[in-house]
């Protein structure tokens, strides 16, 4: 066997979160809707990311390069299959559970962060949506927060919880999640951390990253309807 595939096969669970990593890297930088910036004390803003990309461009960006690519590779690397990795229906009546818990306080954790003046000056990141408008973007935007399950509860949790523990991989999802959130506004950077430990314990009693998929979708375009109202 070549090198490279000697090193492939017995560090399969490192070249997985390596790849997870190359993947976050190219949809934070390279396709984004928005830019990152710097400023430094009596300089100019400088752009730092890569040019603005359409809303529609980076969802689908964000299907390819937080769900399907990672997903492959773990199926790949892992030799798994995709419903060991979360990506099954799971346990129906216990998601129906949690969804029956989760929804209603994903709209409220919605309307809460609407307040923001930093989360109405990010989102909804089309700038011209329009309440009118709003289905066809809602759905196009489930490309985007299933792909992050995917990669973060899936892909990563599920991944990785026989080889480091339940926990451990819990902890590394969630750290890795937070790290994707930088250059996002600090309150929700930081509630990532919370939400992360919580959507990967939810997921790892459910078996699906589906459940949690849907609340977090639900909070994200809860949060959006409110502020195109003129909620706050």
């Amino acid at each position: 066997m070549s090198a490279p595939g000697q090193w492939l096969r017995e560090h399969r669970h490192e070249a997985l979160v390596l790849g997870a990593v190359t993947c976050m890297f190219a949809f934070t930088y390279l396709t984004r809707a928005d830019l990152l910036g710097t400023e430094r004390r009596g300089s100019a803003w400088t752009q730092v990311s890569g040019p603005i990309r359409s809303p529609f461009v980076h969802f689908v960006a964000a299907g390819m390069l937080l769900g399907l690519i990672p997903s492959v590779l773990a199926c790949w690397f892992l030799k798994r299959s995709p419903r060991s990795l979360g990506l099954g229906l799971g346990n129906v009546r216990r998601g129906s559970v949690w969804l029956a818990v989760g929804i209603p306080l994903a709209v409220l954790a919605g309307k809460i962060a609407s307040n923001s003046p930093a989360m109405r000056a990010v989102y909804p990141l089309d700038p011209e949506l329009t309440l009118g408008r709003f289905l066809p973007h809602a759905a196009k935007a489930f490309l985007y927060y299933g792909a992050w399950e995917v990669l973060f509860r899936g892909v990563l949790l599920f991944g990785l919880k026989d080889r480091l523990g339940e926990g451990m991989a819990n902890a590394l999802q969630t750290a890795l999640s937070v790290t994707a959130h930088f250059g996002r506004p600090m309150d929700e950077t930081f509630s990532a951390l919370p939400a992360g430990v919580v959507f990967g314990w939810i997921g790892l009693r459910v078996g699906s990253v589906w459940y949690v998929g849907l609340i977090h979708w639900v909070l994200g375009m809860s949060m959006e309807v409110f502020i195109l109202g003129g909620a706050g």
